[in-house]
This record gives structure tokens, C-alpha cells and sequence, in this order.
């Protein structure tokens, strides 16, 4: 617009707005007229009022009754669980929707004349992944005489112990496999894994002793294939120089001394590693030497350990819509090669065991002679039950992989001189620990739509190589121990509560379908089966998808420890009066495993197929005679074949392939910094 037509709206806008304010001036009057009648109603001020009450309110009181009246509305709910003086029969009631599964906890709401809902909470997945590998390369060189002496290059030894832990994966290649992946291929998965377990021989490997048992027969205890009624603790079998350190420092503190736990592998102490490396301000003199010359290159101790204690979900009954696979393996494999030159008197050889113990135990009572059952009680059904669903699976896994790799190959010449003296080359100890404890959910009936897969499957393997080689020039020395090593596989898989498998029930299916179809609970065809007698309230867990529970360990030591030890001891015992012990073997190999399932006994019933089994296998190779650098490798069957190189069959030995050499540390130079320094 232009600017007069602009200015005449402007007037007229303000014409109209007085004419509007005169009009509501008169409507506006008698509003003021009312609001000036009402009384005054401001809120009253309660400043300095107290209040006291002389009763004091009690807690629920059980017997009290309420209407059998039906409320109108939500807000007359009864807020109490229960109604225990209730007219009603209970099982007559109309079931209930459930509320929303987020719920977080077990909470109780009576609707009207239904029966109170309860909320139930659903259990969670787990997976624990450990991997723990040590890697030690502890190859001295010391040289404290005239350094004349010729010593072997170690990298042969190095060569040679990555072929024999090739060996050693070629004897246990009958029950090797990989994890079962959950998902929707781990039924099918593990029945392959059923059947390659099922169909498992002994390997026919030239010089191995290997035995498998199956089912039933691998249940119990047993010692190197022969069964037994106790296996021995650890502190039976330590090698001797381990023994005597053992019972100096009990004698030292009048305590009772346990290096490390039995087969059952309770605990593992472990101590401050530098303890004693402050310097201290009254500690001026020399340490302390036991009398006599020692030299220790051998004494190293590798330990991997794993306890898994789990109860994370079970039930009395469980109905399963597809197949149930149940599996108990244990895998052990010891490899020694032990070739010593030079002057011995070792009084004993070393050992090999490969220990296992599988036991199912029932947590249900049995009556005992004369007594019979009390059949006269009435124990009555359910009331109540509450449910609660799973879309998907619902998985707990614990994977733990354990690997060492040690290498203790020692090049010394030593001379004596002073009145005591102690050479410590090795006594090295490398330990992979883990343990698990996992407590979860306890239900009355587990509905499972898919498979239920349980496995536990222990893999040992221990590889040790202590060829060692002693010359001397002068006086003979007074002990030389160049065996007494321990190769020890210690497995326990123990199972609180037996499985017993039927067939499935047609009222378990049918609800099994509905709450797939979208279903939010259970019938009372379901809640009042004559297994749930004496249960009060029924507490329902339905997983959509399957089940599964693997316990998986893996462990491997792989120990190096081939020494050579020149002694220079011309007029030694003039000189001194003393004698030289040399210690180049009484290495450690401990491979410790434990499974604790905690349950109860169930009744399973099973729409599919069942697949149960268990498998032990326990092997073992001990070279003392053979060639060193040829432990009958042209007579290796063919599964040991499938896993070497074409060069490794050779005379010359060449180093091993790539595929090898990834097993073992990235760098085979020394950590020990007193190495350089001594070379």
C-alpha cells in the first residue's frame, strides 16, 4: 500500500479496538461485582502445629480378610501378594496377561478377580573369552674359565622343539576341533562335532602309547588309560630338586609348605615376584650360599592353570522342542625328549602322568535300605506360576586358551675358586592363571524352543625337550641330574545333578508352540502336571531359540631346556674341599583344568534327537633312546604327516616353515641382561 491508504487502515485498526474495549467494559463490571462476593479463601498457615500418634501401625496381618467383592477400577486394587483367606478356588480364576518383560524383579498385583500376577526376571547370556600366553627366553652364556670351549649353536635346539610340538599337535589331532560358534548353526555344528568324538580312534603314531575310552568307560579316574581310585597331588610328584627347596623353606618356617593345589586345583598362591629386591638398610654383607658349589640350569617350572565353578542355569524339568547334545571331552598329551652326554647319577627318571577325573554326582537323595518313600503326604500344585520369555538364544560360554613357550638353553664353562659358590642358570617359572565363578538363575521348568547344547571340553598338551650334555676336565664332580622331569595333566570335569532324557510330552509341546506363536503364558495343563507336586508357585523360563553351554580349555607348555655345561676342575677338591652338583633337568610341566557344573537332577524331555557322549584320550611319547634331531619320523602315520613340512622330513633338518614359527616368540634373543655381560 501506499503511505496515505497505510496511515487510514491504521486509524481505522484503531477505531475498531477502543469500540471493542468499550463493549467488554460492561460484561467486564459484573465478573469485578462477583469476585468481590466470594469470601476470602487463602491457605491456612500450619506454622508450630504438631502432631503425635498414639498407636503405632503393625505389619501385614495375613488373616485378614478383604471383600469378594470385584473392584471398579484399578485404583481398589488390594496392593497385598496374596489372599490368603480368599473364598475363591484359585485354579478357577482367569489367567492374566504378564506385564512387560523389563520388569526387574519378582512383583505380585491382584486384578480384580483374577489371579495375583506375578513378574518374573529373565536371565542374561555370558561369555567369558580369556587368551593368556608367556613367552621366556631365558639362553644364557657364561663363560668363567679359559673360554676354549665349543659349544653347539642353540638354534638347533630351537629348531628341534618346534618340530616336536608339531608332533605333539599330530598326536592329539583325533579329537582336535574348533569352539562351537552359537548361533543359528550350532546345533548342526554339534552333532558333527558328536559324531567326529563318536568315531575318534587312538592315533597309531610309531612310539606312542595312547588310549581312548568312551561313554561310560570314560567316566571315573584314570592314570595313563588305567583306572584308579585316588590320584596323586602334586606334592608327590615334584622333582627332586623342587622337593628339597619345598621342605627347606617348611622347615625354615614351621610351616606346612603346598607348592601348588592337587588335580582339583583349588588355589594357586601367588607371591610378590619382587619381594626381597629392595635393598635393605641392615642387609650389608654377602647372600647367603649353602655350603658347596651348585649349578643350576634346569629346575624350570611352567604352569597353566584354569578352575571354572559355574551354576548359571538349570532346572528339575526341561522340555526341549529340537535335539539335546551333551559332551564331556578331555584331550592329554605328553612329550618328552630326554637325551643327556656326559657323567650322571640320577636315582630317578622323570614322569609322565596324564591324570583325569569325570563324575556326575545326583543331587536327589536315595531312600535308604527298608525305607520307602512317603506316598501319604498330600503335596498339592501349584497356585500360582509366572513366566517369562527369551526371543533369541540364550548362551554361556567360557573360552580360556593357555600357551607357553620357554626356551632355557644354557651354554656355560665354569671354574671354582671360592669356598661356596651358586650358578643359577635357569629355575625359571612361568604360570597362566584364570579363575571363573559364575552363579545365575534357578527355575522350576525351562521350555526351550530350540536345541539345548552342553559342552565341556578340556585340550592338554605338554612338549618338553632336555637334552643336555656335561664334560668336564680335573676331578669328577660329585652329582650331575640331567632327568627327573614332570610332565603332568591334571583334568576334572564334576557335574552336580544327573540328566535323564524321555519323551516329549504332549501338553509341554502345546505350550511350547503357543508362546512361540506369540503366547504370554502357561495352562493349567502345564502348571498342574503331576511333576510340579509340592511346588507352590511355578516359576517358567521359555527361550525362543536354543541353549547352549560350553566350557572350552585349551592349554599347552612347550619347554626348551637342553644345557651344556663344561667344568673346569683341575685340583678342585685340593683347592677347596668341596663338591659340585649340577642340576641341567628337574623341570616342570603342569597343565591343571577343573569343571564344576552345580545343578540339580533333571528330567528332559526331548521333541528331537539326543546325542550323548563323553570321550578321554590320553597319549604320550617318551624319547630317551631315539637320535635326537630323528625321533622315528619316517615311521609317523599319516594324520602326523598331514601336519609337517616337507622339509622337516629331510635329513638336514632345515628350519621349520612359517606356519611354525608363528607358534613361538617374535624375537629368540635372551631377556636375561646378564647375559651380554657374561658372553
Amino acid at each position: 500500500m501506499d503511505k496515505m491508504t497505510e496511515m487510514v487502515a491504521h486509524m481505522i485498526g484503531i477505531f475498531h479496538t477502543t469500540m471493542e474495549d468499550e463493549r467488554m467494559r460492561e460484561a467486564y463490571d459484573k465478573f469485578k461485582a462477583l469476585k468481590a462476593a466470594d469470601p476470602d479463601n487463602d491457605p491456612l498457615e500450619a506454622m508450630g502445629i504438631k502432631f503425635k500418634a498414639k498407636h503405632v501401625l503393625e505389619g501385614f496381618t495375613p488373616s485378614l480378610r478383604y471383600s469378594d467383592e470385584a473392584h471398579s477400577a484399578p485404583a481398589d486394587d488390594i496392593n497385598t501378594p496374596f489372599y490368603s483367606s480368599a473364598t475363591i478356588a484359585t485354579a478357577k480364576l482367569h489367567s492374566i496377561a504378564p506385564t512387560p518383560s523389563e520388569t526387574s524383579s519378582i512383583v505380585t498385583v491382584a486384578m480384580g478377580i483374577g489371579r495375583p500376577l506375578l513378574k518374573l526376571e529373565p536371565p542374561g547370556s555370558v561369555v567369558v573369552i580369556t587368551a593368556q600366553s608367556a613367552y621366556l627366553s631365558d639362553n644364557d652364556i657364561t663363560m668363567l674359565g679359559s673360554g676354549d670351549t665349543l659349544f653347539t649353536d642353540t638354534a638347533e635346539f630351537l629348531d628341534q622343539l618346534m618340530q616336536y610340538q608339531t608332533i605333539a599337535t599330530a598326536i592329539a589331532s583325533p579329537v582336535t576341533a574348533e569352539m562351537i560358534t552359537p548361533g543359528e548353526n550350532a546345533a548342526r555344528d554339534a552333532i558333527k562335532l558328536h559324531e567326529k568324538v563318536s568315531t575318534a580312534e587312538a592315533t597309531m603314531m610309531s612310539g606312542v602309547l595312547a588310549t581312548m575310552q568312551h561313554n561310560t568307560d570314560a567316566i571315573g579316574m584314570r592314570i595313563n588309560g588305567e583306572e584308579v581310585e585316588e590320584i596323586p597331588t602334586l606334592n608327590d610328584l615334584w622333582p627332586a630338586f623342587k622337593s628339597a627347596n619345598a621342605d627347606d623353606a617348611q622347615d625354615a618356617s614351621g610351616e606346612d609348605g603346598e607348592p601348588l593345589a592337587d588335580q582339583a586345583a583349588t588355589e594357586l598362591e601367588l607371591k610378590d615376584p619382587f619381594q626381597g629386591l629392595a635393598n635393605s638398610k641392615n642387609d650389608n654383607g654377602p647372600p647367603e650360599i649353602e655350603d658347596g658349589h651348585a649349578v643350576v640350569a634346569g629346575a624350570n617350572t611352567l604352569v597353566n592353570e584354569v578352575l571354572i565353578n559355574t551354576a548359571w542355569l538349570d532346572a528339575p524339568v526341561i522340555s526341549v522342542m529340537g535335539d539335546v547334545v551333551n559332551l564331556n571331552v578331555v584331550s592329554q598329551v605328553n612329550v618328552l625328549v630326554d637325551h643327556d652326554i656326559g657323567v650322571f647319577d640320577d636315582l630317578k627318571t622323570s614322569t609322565s602322568m596324564n591324570a583325569a577325573h569325570v563324575a556326575a554326582t545326583a543331587t536327589t537323595p536315595e531312600p535308604e535300605a527298608g525305607e520307602e518313600a512317603d506316598d501319604t503326604a498330600d503335596l498339592g500344585l501349584p497356585s500360582n506360576w509366572a513366566v517369562t520369555k527369551i526371543e533369541g538364544d540364550l548362551i554361556a560360554v567360557n573360552q580360556v586358551s593357555q600357551y607357553s613357550f620357554v626356551t632355557d638353553n644354557d651354554c656355560a664353562e665354569i671354574t671354582f675358586n671360592s669356598a661356596n659358590t651358586y650358578i643359577g642358570l635357569g629355575d625359571n617359572s612361568v604360570i597362566n592363571l584364570t579363575d571363573l565363578s559364575e552363579l545365575g538363575f534357578g527355575f522350576d521348568l525351562i521350555m526351550i524352543g530350540g536345541s539345548m547344547i552342553s559342552v565341556n571340553w578340556i585340550s592338554q598338551i605338554n612338549v618338553m625337550i632336555d637334552n643336555d650334555t656335561v664334560t668336564y676336565s680335573g676331578d669328577t664332580p660329585a652329582g650331575f641330574s640331567g632327568s627327573d622331569n614332570l610332565l603332568f595333566n591334571g583334568a576334572v570335569i564334576n557335574s552336580i545333578g544327573v540328566d535323564s532324557y524321555g519323551e516329549m510330552q504332549a501338553n509341554f509341546a502345546a505350550a511350547s508352540d503357543s508362546l512361540a506363536n506369540g503366547g504370554l503364558t502357561i495352562d493349567e495343563s502345564v502348571a498342574h502336571d503331576s511333576v510340579f507336586e509340592g511346588t507352590e508357585i511355578l516359576r517358567v523360563l521359555y527361550i525362543e531359540g536354543d541353549l547352549t553351554t560350553i566350557n572350552w580349555i585349551e592349554q599347552t607348555n612347550v619347554l626348551g631346556d637342553s644345557d651344556q655345561v663344561h667344568l673346569a676342575m683341575e685340583n678342585f677338591e685340593a683347592a677347596t674341599g668341596a663338591s659340585v652338583t649340577v642340576t641341567a633337568g628337574s623341570n616342570s610341566t603342569i597343565n591343571v583344568a577343573t569343571i564344576n557344573e552345580y545343578g540339580t537332577d533333571s528330567a528332559i524331555a526331548v521333541n528331537g534327537d539326543v546325542y550323548d557322549d563323553a570321550l578321554l584320550y590320553q597319549a604320550e611319547l617318551i624319547d630317551t633312546d631315539a637320535d635326537p634331531l630323528g625321533v622315528d619320523m619316517p615311521a609317523l602315520a599319516t594324520e602326523a604327516v598331514a601336519f609337517l613340512a616337507d622339509d622337516m622330513m629331510s635329513p638336514d633338518m632345515t628350519p621349520a616353515d612359517a606356519a611354525i614359527v608363528a607358534t613361538a616368540s617374535e624375537s629368540t634373543a635372551s631377556s636375561d641382561v646378564m647375559q651380554s655381560m657374561l658372553a
